[in-house]
């Protein structure tokens, strides 16, 4: 009986135990709580600048089946531009976009990416970047602040939007032209009037003629309608703008190796697709305007070309080189390989 009554008890632990199995597997499993990242942004959300730098976060955030997720913070809401080391140095952001042409002291070297004529396309542009911050030099002034790039944040490289017909640089000369940064001293080296001016306040500008035209690509030059004064663009390649997305060191080491990975593997072919939406658009606008004769286009001479690369090489390169000597650090080196990966990354663009 006593043998009994344990094998009756046995049996009825099973039974609930078989029973809760059932019970259990019948409900959804409980997934971890994912790792939420804050992704502060200086720009508004429907910025094609800012669609395309989030496209790669979007694809991972998404390829992760929930164990991570993004947490956008647009128009500077968390962070201004300015400040976004600083906040992200402090935990406040995990993940940001910055620029270094904004920081200049923060970032001396990695500026090199913003210096005029160097880069002539979105995509190679954003490639060379990912590559320059895997050097030493990179990864070392990235270190002080303890983040590390993650993906790009990229422009295509600016022309010149005027309200007569400039077809050489000769033609340029005397004229008043919107710059920004560097942009200044190498126009006023090839004979123009640089004027810096809010991005805001330009349009009215060229309308009463209180400027000649604006240095834009054709993507920020038709969103800001500079082409309705300035129904002259002359596709003189002044270069691009180049940021990254960069990431604090301990919001990395927390998410899955597997995901990690995935940024890499993926950022070329983002940085493709990122192109087509920034610069493709900008470019389809415009030849659809000169297709209808509401735009004319010019293309700069192999001549104006070489003055070109000749002047900002003799002009904002060089200064630049030199403040990059007199802070001690390796200035012309880093340059070279800027120019070396742009030269590289083009040929596969």
């Amino acid at each position: 009986m006593k043998g009994l009554r344990h094998s009756k008890a046995f049996l009825a632990v099973v039974a609930v135990i078989f029973g809760l199995v059932v019970v259990m597997g019948a409900q959804p499993v409980c997934a971890a709580d994912p790792l939420v990242l804050k992704v502060s942004v200086w720009v508004p959300k429907h910025v094609i600048f800012a669609k395309a730098a989030q496209l790669i976060l979007d694809k991972v955030a998404k390829a992760s089946n929930g164990r991570l997720k993004m947490e956008y913070y647009y128009s500077g809401s968390l962070l201004p531009a300015k400040a976004v080391l600083d906040g992200m140095k402090d935990k406040v952001a995990d993940i940001g976009t910055v620029p270094p042409a904004y920081m200049p002291g923060k970032l001396p070297l990695l500026t090199v990416a913003t210096l005029p004529a160097t880069s002539k396309f979105y995509f190679s542009a954003a490639m060379s970047m990912s590559e320059l911050s895997k050097t030493p030099e990179a990864k070392a002034e990235l270190g002080q602040w303890g983040v590390r790039y993650l993906s790009f944040l990229q422009t295509s490289s600016y022309g010149v939007f005027s309200r007569k017909e400039i077809r050489t640089i000769a033609d340029m000369k005397g004229l008043k032209f919107r710059t920004i940064g560097a942009q200044a001293a190498l126009l006023k080296a090839l004979g123009a009037v640089p004027i810096a001016m809010v991005s805001t306040e330009v349009y009215t500008a060229l309308q009463r003629g209180t400027l000649d035209g604006a240095l834009a690509n054709p993507t920020f030059g038709q969103d800001y309608r500079f082409e309705e004064p300035c129904p002259n663009y002359f596709r003189l390649p002044l270069g691009a703008s180049t940021h990254m997305m960069a990431i604090t060191e301990d919001a990395w080491n927390k998410i899955p190796a597997d995901l990690q990975k995935m940024f890499g593997d993926i950022l070329e072919e983002n940085a493709r697709i990122g192109a087509e939406m920034y610069e493709g658009s900008g470019e389809k606008r415009l030849k659809e305007k000169v297709a209808k004769g509401t735009m004319k286009l010019f293309e700069p001479s192999a001549e104006d070309l070489a003055l070109l690369e000749k002047t900002a090489k003799e002009t904002v390169w060089k200064d630049w080189v030199a403040k990059m000597n007199k802070r001690g650090l390796p200035g012309q080196k880093v340059l070279d390989n800027w120019l070396k990966l742009n030269a590289k990354w083009e040929k596969r663009w």
